[in-house]
């Protein structure tokens, strides 16, 4: 799990102490061909990071991007209480580590150095974003 949490890019300037408490509290998941993850508009409790697949990122009903292994998407659900900015689809089988939030903010809780890293992360990506 640590090898696979080290090639994304939100996890991968964390310790291999740290990778080993977040990867005790990733579910993977599987989503088949045309699948809704989740859509624009819904309250997220979870972020996703690709481990096999493609997603597609739609905003009202336009496809903003497509991502695949490696790739994440919904972690502004773990610091946010936001709705959803987009629909996320799979284009063919995925399979998705999810992190919770409630996983999250007991790492953040106990371990501070994943919280000053991790949000470091999300600020950067929010600001691409606007």
């Amino acid at each position: 799990m640590i090898e696979i949490l080290k090639q994304i890019p939100f996890f991968s300037q964390l310790s291999d102490e740290d990778l080993d408490a977040i990867g005790k509290t990733v579910e993977m998941q599987y989503f088949g061909p045309e699948q809704v993850i989740f859509e624009q508009g819904d309250y997220g409790e979870e972020m996703y990071v690709i481990k096999r697949g493609k997603v597609q990122v739609v905003r009202d009903f336009n496809i903003l991007a497509e991502l695949s292994d490696n790739a994440f998407f919904g972690e502004m659900a773990l610091v946010s209480e936001e709705p959803r900015n987009a629909t996320i689809k799979s284009v063919g089988d995925v399979e998705a580590l999810v992190l919770k939030k409630d996983d999250f903010r007991l790492l953040l809780e106990t371990k501070p150095s994943i919280a000053s890293v991790v949000s470091y992360e999300i600020v950067k990506r929010a600001n691409k974003l606007s």
